[in-house]
């Protein structure tokens, strides 16, 4: 999950950004210490959590959460407990208060997660790459693994290889099909073309792929072991 944090405190910002450094699927985009801030991030790119704090001068969580057309997980932080009732009306995920626990924490997160996992979502099949000045259709399930290559980014078939301009990042946030995972900084795969899986590293086809230490509890979660 992509998370910010949006708290004017700066000893309280810094213990939930210790804290989030615990959880292995919750990487932390930003901290801000004023919503307005934060809003310009949001509006720009894809977050699914927030952790916010309700009362900061000038622009407070509440009218942060009330400037958003999309909203996505919000768990307020707050030393204000009476603010509780409002917070709730909004729907938000969870309201923790003061000083914030990081059992806690991670008990509202699961709920976030949960929430997310639930959401309807439109399953891609296909996308179209730019190669060359032109665009190539791709169907998802030819896809065995996207490779970051610094500035661009290479889309591996069986038979084909398209290199494109792009990030992984946002290619991440663009693949919306439960087969694909990040299991790498620099790799996405298809988990339905994986041959077999070891320690710290993947095979598809004759490729051995890396798994990264913070990506493997996910990875090992999304698939059927026996």
């Amino acid at each position: 999950m992509n998370c910010i944090i949006v708290e004017d405190d700066q000893m309280a910002r810094a213990s939930l950004e210790l804290m989030c450094q615990k959880i292995d699927d919750l990487e932390v985009v930003g901290s801000f210490d004023n919503g307005i801030d934060a809003l310009k991030l949001i509006k720009t790119e894809p977050i699914d959590l927030i952790l916010l704090d309700i009362q900061m001068p000038d622009f407070s969580g509440l009218d942060l959460i009330k400037s958003l057309d999309k909203k996505p997980q919000i768990i307020f932080t707050t030393g204000h407990a009476e603010y509780a009732v409002e917070a709730f009306e909004h729907r938000v995920t969870d309201f923790l208060t003061k000083p914030v626990e990081l059992v806690r924490l991670m008990k509202a997160i699961d709920h976030a997660r949960e929430n997310l996992a639930a959401a309807p979502s439109e399953e891609m099949t296909e996308l179209f790459l730019k190669v060359d000045g032109r665009y190539v259709r791709l169907d998802l399930d030819d896809v065995l693994y996207v490779e970051s290559l610094g500035d661009y980014v290479t889309f591996r078939t069986s038979t084909e290889k398209y290199i494109v301009h792009s990030t992984m990042k946002n290619i991440d946030d663009k693949i919306k099909n439960k087969k694909f995972l990040k299991v790498h900084r620099s790799y996405i795969v298809n988990l339905s073309k994986v041959v077999d899986i070891e320690e710290a590293n993947m095979v598809i086809m004759d490729k051995v792929i890396p798994i990264s230490r913070a990506h493997r509890p996910v990875l090992m979660n999304r698939i059927k072991t026996i």
